[in-house]
Formats: structure tokens, C-alpha cells, sequence
């Protein structure tokens, strides 16, 4: 007498398939006044609570994928690590701002009276049980991040194997696997002006299915189909995707810090276009290739969400090899910022505007991190002039303090802050609003002409 699922949609899809609907059954549907109830969630919300009497064959045909859609969100807002873009100026990876991704479940009961024209009583799906709708069709996600161009994603049958990405392409033009969520033809002709993003799938789908791309890899040719170079960015949270943040983890162990059922980074954006990409694309480059590619195959332990405690710093100095990097900023849009330790082994953040590029001498290779899309390459080895020996040790040019200075009530949009560096430089940094920094300097030298910044004496560096 309970609940059988005769059909149940696949556990990943898109949101606008035909192929939403469950077919049940029961034994009691020849009881007075019988109907299916069923009752939908979303993020583990009751959303919808329907009926649906059976067809002549006696089975109930229980149809989700309008409902669905409504909670489907289809936007052009990405986010960009932790700032609002524009979609279609994704560089290098960008996730939704809105659930373009949402789990569901469906519980399934039924209803009917004891007479011709008694009352109705609901019964769980479970023999006589009453209550409400209690049979579990199963946790299951549907998306829509095609921006609804995907022809194939009607299909009542829609099979997203090709979709998962697990492995490294096996040509430059693949076509059966590891594919991206467009029916676009594989090769384009754009214009210089055009942004141009892919959609892919990116994350655990279900409790089972993985889709691990690592990293994406555009390769320039020039107009003899020869390789100019390549440039490849990690699919983090600090360049945009995620759920790694940091090109050291694996997607086989976030499942405890992050569950499988999260749906935040199961759709991803990748930069596809010339104007997304025009500050890593050689002046010489004719034609490009974007791909995605992935597959951890070791083992691994899965990251404890408990935070490990920070270590005590250790009294004695860092030695500071010193290296030179490029800190680029290709974005139209967004800013980057640059958070390293100089070669005196001091904490400094750069703040880079779209475009802009700087070399900076950083302590050593991990000594440093970004936030934002900011491309950073290692040049060479600092050139630190040796110092002149004198007969006694110059005294500190002055007592080194951190300040934090806000522009949140700045007046002007870019208010500049003049100090002096704890080595005794005179430094004029122009700042955007509103902002935060942290920075050492001189105590006392710190001033801005600006009333509305905030200048705050943290205590020593």
C-alpha cells in the first residue's frame, strides 16, 4: 500500500528540460475520491504542495519543472571572488551572483476517503500512516546558466556525461566529451570588440558525480598556425571560480569544509572572448584556443573544517631572498589587490586599478597572495644595492607603526595619503574610496588633506 517511483528525473539538470516529472504508483487508488499530493522543496524550503489524480493506467504523472524555473534564477551579475561584475566580462572565472543552481526534493503521499462522499484524509505514502506527503523522490539539482541558448537542454532526455569534466581534453576539438554547457560551434569568428564567455560544470553535480576543472589554458597562434605562447589560471576563489582557494587543494577533499549538495560553484563562467582576454593576448596572435583541463587521480585526506591554530611568530627574522614579480591587471573593470611582505619582510598591499601593471619585490615565492583578477608572473631576482659600510650602524631613520586608514567617509573618490616609509622614504599614495588599508610608516608622518578619511595608530609594525 505505499508509494512506488516507477520514473524519477536524472539527479543533474538543466532546468529547462522536459524531463522534470516523476511517474508513481500505489495500490489504493481505488479508494473513493484518490489523488497523488505531493509536496516540493527547494534549499530545503517547502515551496509548493500540488495533487494530481491518476491517469487511466492508475499512475500519478507529477510534472516539477515549471515550479522549478521559477526559482532558477537567469541574470547577467557574476561575482567575481567577492566582487559584482558583469557576466559577459568574466576574466579569467567567474560564478553567479543569483542561484543559477538549486537542489530539490519532492515527497510523495496520497489522499482519498472511506466513502463516496465522506471526508478526504491524507495519508504520508506509507501504508495507512496519515500525514503529509512523506516518500523521499532523492536530493536532485537543475540549473540554468546557458542564458536559455542551449537548444539541447529541452530534450526530455538530456544526457549531461559529456558535461562533466574529468580529464584532460584528448584533442583541441572535442566533440563528444568534456564539453562545455553551449551548442555553440567550436570554432568562432569574433571581432576584437566582442566578450564572449563558456558555461561549465564545476564542483560535485550530485553525492557521486564530480566535474573537476583545475585550471583553463588559452594558447595564441599567429597567422602561420604556429604557437606564440600560452597562459593558464588556476579555477579559484581569488581568480573568480572556486570552491578551491588555492591551486594546492583538491576537489576530492573540500566535501567536509564544503558539502556535494552545495550548489554555488556547480556552474562556473570562463573568459572566452577577445576583449575578456585582451590583456594576456599577444600583439601577433590571429586565433586562439580556450580549453579546461583537470582530473586529480592520487588520494588525499578530506580537509577538516575545523581551522588549524595560527603558529606563534617566531622572534628571529625571515631571511628574504628577494624576488622581482609583474602584477598585472588585465580587467576592464574590477580592481585587483596585491597583499605581500617586501624584502624587509614588511606586510604591504598594492591596490591595482584595470590595466595597470607594476613590478614589485616581494620577500620570497610564498610570501605573497591576491585578491581579484590580477595576473601574476616572477621577472627575476630583486637587484638590492649593496650598502655602504661606515664606521658605526646608522640609527632607525624613525619608531615604525601600523596605521589603518579608512576612506569609507572619504569626500573625494581619490584622496591621497602622504607618510613616510619606516626607512625614511617620503611616499604620496593615492587611494580609491571607499577602502581600508593597513600600512606602516613613520609615526607622526601620517596626514591627508582629506577630512573625511579616517587615520588610526594600530600600534608598532
Amino acid at each position: 500500500m505505499s508509494i512506488a517511483i516507477l520514473h524519477e528525473p536524472p539527479n543533474f539538470q538543466p532546468v529547462l528540460t522536459d524531463g522534470i516529472f516523476y511517474n508513481i504508483s500505489a495500490s489504493t487508488i481505488n479508494n473513493y475520491r484518490f489523488r497523488y499530493t505531493y509536496d516540493l522543496y527547494v534549499d530545503n524550503e517547502l515551496k509548493f504542495s500540488g495533487k494530481a489524480t491518476p491517469n487511466p493506467y492508475g499512475i500519478g504523472v507529477i510534472d516539477v519543472s515549471r515550479i522549478l524555473k521559477t526559482y532558477c534564477e537567469n541574470n547577467p551579475i557574476g561575482l567575481w571572488d567577492t566582487t559584482r561584475i558583469y557576466q559577459h566580462q568574466t576574466f579569467p572565472f567567474a560564478k553567479p551572483y543569483l542561484p543559477e543552481t538549486i537542489n530539490y526534493n519532492v515527497y510523495f503521499g496520497y489522499e482519498y476517503s472511506s466513502t463516496e462522499l465522506g471526508s478526504v484524509t491524507g495519508f504520508t505514502g506509507s501504508g495507512n500512516t496519515q500525514g503529509p506527503p512523506s516518500i523521499p523522490g532523492g536530493l536532485k539539482k537543475v540549473f540554468q546558466s546557458t542564458m536559455g541558448v542551449n537548444g539541447r537542454a529541452t530534450q526530455q532526455d538530456f544526457n549531461m556525461d559529456p558535461f562533466v569534466l574529468s580529464g584532460a581534453p584528448t584533442t583541441t576539438d572535442p566533440t563528444r566529451t568534456g564539453l562545455f554547457l553551449t551548442n555553440s560551434p567550436r570554432t568562432r569568428d569574433l571581432e576584437e570588440d566582442e566578450y564572449y564567455t563558456l558555461a561549465f560544470t564545476n564542483y560535485y553535480l550530485d553525492s557521486s558525480t564530480l566535474s573537476e576543472p583545475y585550471y583553463a589554458k588559452w594558447t595564441f597562434y599567429d597567422d602561420q598556425g604556429l604557437v606564440i605562447t600560452a597562459v593558464t589560471s588556476d579555477n579559484i576563489t581569488t581568480n573568480g571560480g572556486g570552491p578551491r582557494t588555492n591551486c594546492n587543494q583538491v576537489y576530492q577533499a573540500l566535501p567536509l569544509v564544503i558539502p556535494s549538495g552545495n550548489t554555488n560553484y556547480n556552474t562556473l563562467y570562463v573568459a572566452a572572448g577577445p576583449r575578456n582576454i585582451s590583456g594576456i593576448t599577444p600583439s601577433n596572435a590571429v586565433q586562439y584556443t580556450v580549453q579546461l583541463f583537470g582530473k586529480f587521480t592520487g588520494t588525499t585526506s578530506p580537509i577538516q573544517p575545523t581551522p588549524t591554530p595560527t603558529p606563534t611568530p617566531s622572534a628571529t627574522p625571515q631571511a628574504c631572498p628577494c624576488l622581482t614579480y609583474l602584477v598585472s591587471n588585465p580587467s576592464l573593470l574590477a580592481q585587483g589587490f596585491f597583499s605581500y611582505r617586501d624584502c624587509s619582510n614588511i606586510q604591504q598591499t598594492l591596490v591595482v586599478d584595470p590595466g595597470q601593471s607594476f613590478y614589485v619585490c616581494v620577500c620570497s615565492s610564498t610570501s605573497w597572495s591576491v585578491q581579484g583578477p590580477l595576473v601574476v608572473t616572477y621577472d627575476s631576482p630583486c637587484i638590492i644595492p649593496s650598502a655602504t659600510p661606515t664606521p658605526t650602524p646608522s640609527p632607525t631613520p624613525c619608531q615604525c607603526g601600523e596605521y589603518e586608514i579608512s576612506t569609507e567617509d572619504a569626500e573625494t573618490a581619490n584622496p591621497t595619503l602622504l607618510y613616510t616609509f619606516c626607512d625614511g622614504t617620503p611616499i604620496a599614495f593615492t587611494m580609491t574610496r571607499p577602502q581600508i588599508y593597513q600600512i606602516c610608516g613613520c609615526v607622526g608622518s601620517f596626514t591627508c588633506s582629506d577630512p573625511g578619511v579616517t587615520i588610526t595608530y594600530m600600534g608598532p609594525c
